[in-house]
């Protein structure tokens, strides 16, 4: 064992953002209005208007798929683009994705508002009860890779987290699966102190140039710093369950029995060696260094063909949940016609079809 790689992700494929530097405005807006301490959808709106990256990520979340039907019914992905590296240090980009064995479900409007309002912790009690009758939830881990020279043969940049990569050209690979078969038996102890990091990884994965990436290696340890303390990798719902050595003495809250007298490396007292190496992948850089916008940004086409794919009554609805997005009293006139010129660049009948709302 290498101790632990957290893939920490999403269930869609894609993400808002591709800058993490917006990240804590992205969040300002989704959350509720911090006077009224109301969800709305002008705020939404408002902030997404100007990043018109996102389009991809709303083919998601206003999709019949936006609500799941529980956890044990929906995709996983990580979502971010790491690098496998085998031992020979060749390197190859890499995507994850779990797809769940009994397949993806999801609640339309009606459904939600009856199961959730029945039972708003529907989803948890699915899963625990699954788990207790023996009914193990499955998903098959998928990889698709890319290599890196080959990073400049598409018309996106496949770092870009606003983007899926085209599976008929860069299938999914089978590599494994996770079964849960387990309840746990402490929710707090196992759950709410379980504290991940995409930081975190073993020898043979490592990071890319993601620049969402980049931003979420610092932000998630410094978060889960703040939220359970500098020493929460010694919990052990957090804890590597292989043998492993640091020199992370004292703190708050410390609780590691030590007697070591020598708490540095390397030392000539101390016997711990080096462990194997394993090659980090090199790269040459040429050019200025600046914040920029990307190159390949193609704001409007992936979200076009996934919008052309579905079926018409599919489409229908999603248009309904748009205008009903659109509708809020506090969408300028303004806001409205930036969305609709951005929906009419993924789809032509789309911006008439919403129009005729507002006549």
């Amino acid at each position: 064992m290498q101790g632990n790689f957290d893939l920490v992700g999403n269930n869609f494929p894609v993400f808002f953002i591709r800058d993490g530097i917006k990240f804590p405005d992205m969040v300002h807006a989704l959350k509720p209005n911090p006077k009224s301490h109301i969800q709305e959808f002008w705020r939404i709106l408002d902030f997404f208007s100007h990043h018109p990256e996102s389009l991809h990520m709303f083919t998601f979340l206003f999709d019949d798929i936006g609500v799941p039907q529980d956890y044990r019914h929906m995709d996983g992905s990580g979502v971010n683009t790491y690098t496998l590296i085998d031992k020979a240090g060749k390197a190859h980009y890499v995507k994850f994705h779990w797809k769940p064995t009994c397949g993806v479900k999801s609640l339309l409007e009606d459904e939600a508002v009856r199961v959730g309002g029945a039972n708003h912790s529907h989803a948890t009690q699915d899963l625990y009860d699954s788990i207790a009758a023996g009914n193990y939830p499955e998903w098959k881990l998928f990889i698709q890779t890319i290599d890196p020279d080959h990073e400049d043969r598409f018309d996106f940049d496949p770092l870009d987290v606003t983007k899926t990569w085209p599976e008929d050209i860069l299938p999914l690979q089978p590599v494994g699966r996770m079964v849960l078969n387990k309840n746990i038996d402490n929710f707090f102890a196992e759950n709410e102190q379980l504290a991940f990091c995409p930081g975190i990884v073993v020898p043979g994965v490592y990071y890319s140039d993601d620049k969402l990436l980049q931003t979420r290696i610092f932000s998630y340890s410094d978060t889960q710093r703040h939220r359970l303390g500098p020493n929460y990798l010694q919990l052990p719902a957090n804890a590597p369950k292989c043998a492993h050595h640091n020199n992370h003495h004292e703190g708050f809250m410390n609780f590691m029995h030590r007697e070591e007298e020598v708490n540095y490396f390397p030392s000539r007292y101390d016997p711990v060696r080096h462990a194997e190496r394993y090659p980090i992948p090199s790269a040459i850089c040429t050019g200025r260094r600046e914040r920029t916008v990307i190159d390949k940004e193609n704001n409007f086409k992936q979200p076009g063909e996934r919008y052309r794919s579905f079926s018409p009554d599919r489409q229908e609805r999603f248009i309904k949940r748009w205008v009903n997005a659109l509708s809020d009293p506090r969408v300028t006139h303004e806001i409205r016609s930036i969305w609709i010129s951005y929906w009419s660049q993924v789809s032509f009948e789309f911006p008439n079809n919403v129009e005729v709302f507002f006549l």
